[in-house]
């Protein structure tokens, strides 16, 4: 080390490769401390090959590492490899159409975005009832929701149209209309809060599940206390048809039937028969005053920021899921509605024969109520779509 110094002080010429042995001993005792000047080029050079050997070998391994991790990185934050998580929940039991058009829609998505699409069905009102869907739909907390039309005109009043009574006759009518344009333009309204409208689909008819007597006419169901879902609306007609309307949710409905509570129940065949009302119910009014239509709805920001191909498949497996579902309450051998009734005669319920005429006249005014809460506008392109 002195000696090298030596040779540095005096100005001497110092061959280059001598340099590094000179700093490595500054940090080592090494060969180099006990070398003779006459040693150091050969040495330098010697040591200087064997650090840029280690320095290069260090430099592969740290540049290699730094690829894997930006690979990983990229894969992991690749749209395609990302797995996205879908939840789609509704409020009624597996026995209804919505559950059937779900977990058809469920197969064609996953199948055709195998690996990137994962999609979880909720039913039974397992995270709440309708309402709690739609809210945490809003806030994102459900990325997809099956609820109704009575539910979605608290945040979208034109869903209020689906109110106006005897609209349809036949499931054919409800049909045309609710795949058609001015019933998604209503449906469109729900973007306003922050909700994308995905489509309709078939409920069922409507009708009365009663604990004893028929009735007939508005008349003859005077003073009856019927069950109504919780909408003002639908209490109108139920008011008009002559009863009194009680408003409760479904839970309620069988011990307030049981208990006599109630007079009789505003229900369609499907759910008098799945939901057990029929084990108490003596007799049944096929009053289809209205088909309440079941709606499914997403999240807009969620919606929007998809995937283009990933939105186009949820898209595309729609018509799916619709069929599914308006065959099963509609259409399918033992799940249909004209089969539930079959059933009810069956099991010896009473099918009251009901004078629709004079329950349609009788609940007209229901439209002009339309009128002054949802505006003319509305109300007249909805009545001019189905020929009211």
């Amino acid at each position: 080390m002195r000696a090298l110094s030596h040779f540095m002080e005096k100005g001497k010429k110092v061959d280059k490769f001598a340099l590094p042995c000179y700093k490595f001993i500054r940090f080592s005792k090494g060969m180099c401390s006990h070398a003779q000047p006459s040693q150091y080029s050969v040495l330098g050079k010697k040591l200087f090959k064997e650090r840029m050997g280690r320095d290069m070998k260090s430099g592969e391994k740290i540049l290699g590492l730094g690829i894997g991790i930006a690979l990983v990185l990229f894969i992991v934050s690749s749209p395609q490899a990302q797995v996205i998580n879908i939840k789609f929940a509704d409020a009624l039991p597996p026995t209804w159409c919505y559950y059937q058009g779900m977990k058809a829609y469920k197969a064609y998505v996953e199948q055709k975005l195998a690996g990137r699409v994962k999609m979880e069905i909720y039913t039974s009102g397992v995270l709440g009832d309708q309402k709690t869907l739609l809210e945490s739909t809003r806030m994102g907390a459900l990325q997809m929701c099956f609820i109704t039309s009575a539910i979605s005109q608290a945040v979208a009043p034109s869903h209020q149209a689906w109110s106006i009574p005897y609209m349809f006759k036949t499931a054919e009518e409800f049909y045309k209309f609710a795949y058609g344009p001015v019933a998604i333009e209503i449906g469109n309204d729900v973007e306003k809060a922050g909700l994308k409208f995905v489509t309709w689909v078939s409920a069922g008819e409507r009708g009365i599940a009663l604990r004893s007597r028929c009735f007939t006419n508005p008349e003859t169901m005077k003073g009856m206390k019927i069950r109504v879902m919780q909408d003002p609306f639908q209490a109108s007609i139920i008011q008009h048809m002559g009863a009194i309307p009680v408003a409760m949710s479904l839970a309620e409905v069988f011990t307030a039937l049981q208990t006599g509570q109630i007079d009789g129940a505003e229900l369609g065949p499907t759910l008098t028969v799945t939901g057990k009302y029929s084990d108490i119910c003596k007799a049944y009014a096929r009053t289809l005053q209205f088909r309440v239509p079941g709606e499914v709805l997403a999240n807009l920001k969620w919606w929007n920021e998809l995937p283009a191909d990933v939105r186009k498949v949820l898209e595309d497996g729609l018509p799916i899921m619709c069929k599914v579902n308006d065959d099963y309450i509609d259409r399918d051998e033992g799940t249909s509605e004209p089969d539930r009734l079959r059933y009810m005669e069956k099991k010896g319920i009473k099918m009251c024969p009901v004078y629709l005429e004079a329950f349609k006249k009788a609940t007209f005014p229901v439209v002009g109520e339309l009128r002054k809460t949802i505006g003319d506008a509305t109300v007249d392109k909805v009545l001019k779509a189905v020929g009211y």
